[in-house]
C-alpha cells in the first residue's frame, strides 16, 4: 500500500517519460494514483516520433532508429503490449564510403578484407573491436579521450582515415573533447543483424500510450510547460491557461530544458548547465529509385566536407510496399548550432546536399525525389567529455520528490529508445520504493 495517494506527473513523452508511466501504471489502475504525462507535441515519441503520409501504410521515423539484438526493455515491453509478433529481425549490411568508394564494414570478415587499410591496419582495428566488445567494463575507457585511444591502441592512419572523420562528423568542434566510454558504447552492443517493428517507432510508441490509458493514465499532448514551482510538498506546473498539482515530478525533457522549467538550489543549476549537447538535423527522402542499391542499409560518410555524416537506406531493411513502393532514405548530420548548415532553410540545404548524395551514387538526381521531410531536434547528443559519469547529475535531485530523466543519464550510450525505456524503469523504481 502506498503511503498516501500520489499524482505524479511526468513532464515530457519521449521513451523515458512514457518507460516510467508504463513501469508504473499497475499505481494508476486501481485509481488510489495519479499519472499524467504532460508533452509538448501532437505525440508521443520525442526523438522516435514518426511522420505519417497518406502514400504509406506505415508512419517513417523523424531520425533512424532500430535495436541491437540483446536489448532487453524494448523487446520485452513489446511482448507485453501485444506486438512480440510484429518484431522484425534483419541481418544488414552496413559499409563505409571512403574517397569515392564504398566498402561493406560491419563483421570481422569484413573488417580483414577492407581494401582502405593495410593487412597489419586491419588485424589491429579488429582486435581493438574485438576487445571492446569483450569488455563489459566502459568506465575503465571514460578517463582518455576517444581520439587518444584510437590513436594508441589502432594506430594514426586507422584514426585519421575511419575514425576521425566520423567523429567530427558527430560533435563538430567538441570532438576531441569526448571520451573513450562513449566510443566503447558505439561498439560493444553492436550486432549485424537488427530488430525493427511493424509499423515503426511511432506506432510502438502510441501502443505504450495506449496501455498507459487503459490503466488510467493520462497523457495530455500538445501542452507546453511555462515554469514550475515548489510550494510546501507539492508542484505547480503551469501551461497556457491552466495549473497542475503533483506531490511527484519527473523531469524527463533535456537537461538544460530542466534546468529552465524549475528554479534549482543556485550552485546546481551553474555546476550543470555547464554540460554541452548538439543538435541533429535529418532529411527523410522519398525516391522512385533504390539509393544504396548495394544492399546496404547503414552508410558512414568518412568525408567531413560532406554536409552529412550518414545515409541510411529504410526499405533495404523493410519492405518499400510499407511506403507505397518508394525508397526511403535517412540523410543525417550532428552539428553545433554555431555552424552554418543549422540556420540554413530547409529548401537551400536540401540542395547543397544533393551533389554529395550524386557523388556517392553517380546514377542519382533529384529527379528521384518524390518528397522530402526535414527535421531539426535542438538536443539530439550529449557531448561526454572526460569523466563524465562523475558530471552528471544524479536522477534523485536534491528537491525532494523531482526526478530527472534525460538524454545524459543513458551515459555511455548517447540516445536510444531501448536505453530511455530502461531510465523510465530505474527512475519508476526509485519512486516505487519511495512510496512504499
Amino acid at each position: 500500500m502506498t503511503k498516501a495517494m500520489a499524482k505524479i506527473g511526468i513532464i515530457g513523452g519521449g521513451f523515458s517519460g512514457i518507460g516510467c508511466a508504463y513501469y508504473l501504471k499497475d499505481l494508476a489502475k486501481d485509481k488510489k494514483n495519479e499519472i499524467t504525462i504532460l508533452e509538448n507535441n501532437d505525440r508521443v515519441g520525442g526523438l522516435a516520433s514518426g511522420i505519417n503520409n497518406y502514400r504509406w501504410k506505415w508512419p517513417i521515423d523523424r531520425v533512424i532508429h532500430h535495436w541491437f539484438m540483446g536489448e532487453p526493455y524494448a523487446v520485452s515491453i513489446a511482448k507485453e503490449i501485444g506486438m512480440g509478433d510484429k518484431l522484425i529481425f534483419r541481418t544488414t549490411k552496413s559499409s563505409c564510403y571512403y574517397k569515392g568508394k564504398t566498402a561493406e564494414l560491419d563483421s570481422a570478415w569484413s573488417v580483414l578484407k577492407f581494401p582502405f587499410l593495410s593487412l597489419v591496419q586491419r588485424i589491429r582495428m579488429g582486435a581493438v573491436i574485438a576487445m571492446l566488445r569483450l569488455d563489459k567494463n566502459y568506465l575503465r575507457y571514460e578517463n582518455e579521450t576517444a581520439f587518444s585511444f584510437i590513436k594508441r591502441t589502432m594506430g594514426k592512419k586507422v584514426f585519421e582515415m575511419m575514425w576521425e572523420p566520423l567523429f567530427v562528423g558527430k560533435f563538430g568542434k567538441h570532438a576531441p573533447e569526448v571520451n573513450a566510454a562513449w566510443f566503447w558504447s558505439r561498439v560493444h552492443p553492436r550486432t549485424k543483424t537488427l530488430v525493427y517493428i511493424e509499423g515503426g517507432f511511432q506506432t510502438y510508441a502510441d501502443r505504450i500510450a495506449d496501455v498507459i490509458r487503459d490503466n488510467n493514465g493520462k497523457i495530455l499532448l500538445n501542452t507546453s510547460i511555462n515554469k514550475i514551482i515548489k510550494k510546501g510538498k507539492y508542484f505547480e506546473v503551469y501551461t497556457k491557461g491552466n495549473k497542475f498539482i503533483f506531490d511527484i515530478l519527473v523531469l524527463a525533457v533535456p537537461l538544460h530544458v530542466a534546468l529552465r522549467l524549475f528554479e534549482f538550489p543556485y550552485e546546481y543549476t551553474k555546476k550543470y548547465e555547464q554540460l554541452k549537447s548538439i543538435g541533429a538535423q535529418y532529411f527523410v527522402l522519398e525516391l522512385k529509385k533504390s539509393f544504396l542499391s548495394d544492399g546496404t542499409y547503414w552508410l558512414n560518410v568518412n568525408d567531413a566536407s560532406f554536409p552529412f555524416m550518414m545515409v541510411a537506406e529504410h526499405t533495404n531493411f523493410v519492405s518499400k510496399e510499407h511506403y507505397g513502393g518508394h525508397h526511403m532514405i535517412w540523410v543525417g548530420k550532428y552539428l553545433d548550432k554555431t555552424n552554418p548548415l543549422w540556420n540554413m532553410p530547409e529548401k537551400k540545404f536540401l540542395e547543397i546536399i544533393i551533389p554529395y548524395l550524386h557523388k556517392i551514387n553517380p546514377a542519382f538526381n533529384k529527379s528521384w525525389i518524390i518528397d522530402s521531410f526535414f527535421t531539426r531536434f535542438d538536443n539530439a547528443q550529449p557531448v561526454m567529455p572526460l569523466g563524465y559519469s562523475k558530471k552528471i547529475p544524479a536522477v534523485k535531485t536534491p528537491v525532494e520528490n523531482l526526478y530527472l530523466a534525460t538524454m545524459n543519464h543513458i551515459y555511455p550510450s548517447d540516445r536510444g529508445t531501448n536505453y530511455a525505456l530502461g531510465l523510465g524503469y530505474k527512475i519508476a523504481q526509485i519512486i516505487r520504493k519511495d512510496l512504499f
